[in-house]
C-alpha cells in the first residue's frame, strides 16, 4: 500500500512539474479545406494555378502551334484588376514552374533583364574573363510566345446576403502571327450569409 501511495504521489508530482512548462501545439494544416471567408484563399490559388497550367499543357491549339518543338514563353505578371490586394507575381510565378516542370517551353525572364545587362558590362569593362568567352549583348534567345491574364471580381451584397465573384483568364499569344494560340479561365464564387439579429 505504501508503494503504491509512493508511486502515485510521485506521478502526481512529475505531472505538476512538468504542466509548469506549456509547449505550443502545432498542426498540419491541409491545403484543401472549406472556405473561411468569401476572400481568394490559398486553396483557390492552388487549385487556379494547376487548372490554368493543365489546361495550357493539354490544350490541342497549344501543341499543334508549337509544332513539337519548345518554344521561348515569356511571360507577364498577372494583372490584379479585383477589389481584394493579392500578391500577383506569387501566381505568375506558380504558374511558370508549372510549364516550366511540363518541358514544353522555354522561358526568358525580362524582370532580370537590366542585372543582366550589368553583368555583361561588368565582364567586358573589369577585364576579368576572357573576352572570347564573356556574353555580350544581342547573343540573349528572343521569346517567341507570351502569356499573359488578369483577376477580376464581382462583388453584390443584398440584404444579409454578400455575393462575391472571381474570374482568373489568361491569355498565350503568338508573337511572330499576333495569334491567340490559347486561353482559359476559372471562376469561383463564395457567398455568405449573415444572420438577422
Amino acid at each position: 500500500m505504501k508503494n503504491a501511495t509512493l508511486l502515485l504521489s510521485l506521478s502526481l508530482a512529475l505531472g505538476a512539474a512538468t504542466g509548469c512548462v506549456s509547449r505550443p501545439v502545432v498542426d498540419d494544416s491541409r491545403l484543401d479545406y472549406a472556405a473561411t471567408t468569401t476572400r481568394i484563399e490559398a486553396q483557390d490559388i492552388r487549385r487556379t494555378v494547376e487548372a490554368m497550367a493543365e489546361s495550357l499543357i493539354s490544350d490541342p491549339g497549344v501543341l499543334e502551334a508549337t509544332g513539337g518543338a519548345r518554344p521561348v514563353l515569356d511571360i507577364e505578371p498577372m494583372k490584379n484588376r479585383s477589389q481584394m490586394i493579392v500578391d500577383m507575381q506569387s501566381i505568375t510565378d506558380s504558374v511558370r514552374t508549372r510549364l516550366i516542370r511540363s518541358r514544353l517551353f522555354r522561358f526568358v525572364d525580362r524582370s532580370t533583364a537590366g542585372a543582366d545587362i550589368a553583368i555583361m558590362d561588368e565582364q567586358a569593362q573589369l577585364g576579368l574573363t576572357d573576352p572570347r568567352k564573356a556574353v555580350r549583348p544581342g547573343q540573349q534567345t528572343a521569346a517567341q510566345m507570351y502569356l499573359t491574364g488578369s483577376l477580376t471580381d464581382i462583388v453584390n451584397r443584398v440584404g444579409n446576403r454578400s455575393d462575391h465573384y472571381y474570374k482568373f483568364n489568361m491569355i498565350l499569344k503568338d508573337l511572330r502571327t499576333g495569334e491567340i494560340v490559347w486561353t482559359d479561365e476559372k471562376e469561383i464564387r463564395k457567398v455568405a450569409h449573415r444572420p438577422y439579429l
